[in-house]
């Protein structure tokens, strides 16, 4: 590749970990390959995306490359990429091939995308390679079932994270500021009631309930229903006398009310890059996630 540019830049070669995409069929791998272009700019992987064929296919690879400039340089960097269609065995096939394709001494994360993957099924083969293993809950029907999927796995020594408990980042940092501002104080915290939008209770709720569960240890949480959206809608704090709220608002803001306050606070991004590049971010142990999936 170097040979072929027109300056005296060249390419530099870079890698940090093994990034491996379950899709869910060849149109969201496309949609995976530009997003993983999107990571490759702070997370330079070995990216391998997979996804399955026909029942009757055999298993087909190729490779890419995924190249950026740096503003103001003319060396190009440059990460490989191997897009590999699943055969008739399926990914217990897959992952035969992809443990010599790892990159030695780095860390591999495995992305399963979908719902399908947070309940046992042709994924399963994959996790033992995985130094992290991320989902996203955020469409699954059934909450409890896929936490103590969640749980089941983490319980065989497999490090999982959640693209839905990462959506709760700003939530969470909006009510600690309140507390390192001492708008309240944790012993004042009699109750709290977590508000979520949906036919059926989220996986955001149950997390972000039982983060207040472990931060103010006593407290009545109470996880409720309401009208609108899926996700995430208030979560109320109440004391002896007041109470204090933070409510999803408009254009990606909360309100916050209650206890002499009242302004808005922006959320960060809700983006698949976005909350990727979070996670990448985390390779090793995540305590506080840890601990909110057991709570």
């Amino acid at each position: 590749m170097a040979s072929d540019q027109a300056d005296s830049g060249g390419v530099l070669r870079a890698c940090a970990m093994t990034l491996a995409v379950a899709a869910e069929n060849a149109a969201d791998a496309e949609r995976v390959r530009q997003t993983v272009g999107i990571l490759m700019h702070s997370h330079p992987s070995r990216a391998v995306i997979l996804h399955p064929g026909d029942a009757g296919g055999e298993l087909e690879a190729r490779v890419f490359a995924e190249c950026w400039k740096p503003f103001g340089k003319t060396q190009q960097i440059c990460s490989e990429g191997i897009e590999i269609t699943a055969g008739r065995n399926g990914f217990s096939e897959v992952a035969k091939f992809l443990v010599p394709l790892r990159v030695p001494d780095l860390p591999v994360v495995l992305w399963c995308r979908g719902v399908s993957a947070l309940e046992p099924g042709p994924l399963e083969p994959l996790f033992p390679l995985a130094s992290k293993i991320i989902f996203d809950s955020s469409q699954v029907s059934d909450a409890d079932s896929a936490l103590q999927f969640l749980r089941r796995l983490r319980g065989r020594g497999s490090r999982v994270a959640d693209l839905h408990w990462t959506r709760l980042t700003g939530w969470r940092e909006i009510l600690a500021h309140l507390f390192d501002d001492q708008a309240l104080q944790p012993s004042e915290v009699t109750g709290a009631q977590v508000t979520f939008g949906g036919p059926s209770v989220t996986t955001c709720a149950r997390y972000f309930a039982a983060w207040i569960r472990t931060a103010l240890p006593g407290t009545r949480v109470i996880v409720s229903s309401d009208n609108g959206p899926r996700g995430l809608h208030s979560v109320v704090l109440s004391t002896a006398s007041e109470s204090l709220t933070i409510a999803l608002g408009s254009d990606r803001c909360v309100e916050i009310s209650g206890r002499g306050r009242h302004y808005r606070s922006m959320l960060p991004s809700a983006s698949e890059e976005g909350l990727m590049q979070e996670e990448l971010g985390i390779l090793g142990p995540d305590p506080v996630y840890d601990r909110a999936l057991s709570a």
